[in-house]
């Protein structure tokens, strides 16, 4: 028969680290700043639309200094994401 100890003389346990981070972007959506929130860093066009509550037809594409850079995002395109990337959700046919 096992022996427990009491809750309060058991050695305390140590907190796992799943090694998971989590990544915050900013998608902007109808003029305002939606902030969205990964689990990954590879995600695609459609999960940021999704996320960010974007209508799934806008173009998406990503802001660089303020200015949209490398034209629009499909819903099946990969794209690697960092703290603090920018993202613009616009109109179809707004970003070439």
């Amino acid at each position: 028969m096992q022996h427990l100890q009491p809750a309060s003389e058991q050695a305390p346990k140590t907190p796992v680290h799943s090694g998971i981070s989590i990544v915050n972007i900013i998608v902007e959506v109808n003029g305002k700043n939606r902030h969205v929130q990964f689990d990954k860093t590879i995600v695609t066009g459609r999960e940021i639309r999704d996320a960010a509550g974007a209508v799934p037809s806008d173009d998406l594409t990503r802001l660089i200094h303020g200015k949209p850079s490398g034209g629009n995002i499909g819903p099946d395109d990969t794209v690697e994401i960092k703290n603090g990337d920018h993202f613009i959700a616009l109109p179809t046919g707004t970003v070439s």
